[in-house]
């Protein structure tokens, strides 16, 4: 079996993603992207910087559930998955 390389996601990509996506990290927190690079916690509304959980974030999903990036363990890379609409 072939594996497949897949892109790497820039870290700046998410500015295109602003209200539209979710983000899962490894200890299971759950975001929402806002505007400005900033997160917010959906179960406490607290107030974060993409920079503080950039290299803890596991899965970013679009509001449809579509996955967009993602990655494996926390010394990999994060990956783009699919354009998110």
């Amino acid at each position: 079996m072939r594996r497949v390389k897949l892109p790497k996601m820039c870290r700046f990509q998410f500015l295109d993603f602003n209200n539209r996506v979710t983000i899962r990290t490894f200890n299971k927190e759950i975001y929402i992207l806002k505007s400005g690079l900033i997160v917010q916690n959906v179960e406490t509304n607290q107030l974060r910087r993409i920079e503080e959980i950039y290299y803890d974030i596991r899965t970013v999903r679009s509001i449809k559930g579509t996955i967009v990036a993602k990655r494996k363990n926390k010394n990999s890379d994060l990956y783009l998955v699919e354009e998110a609409s």
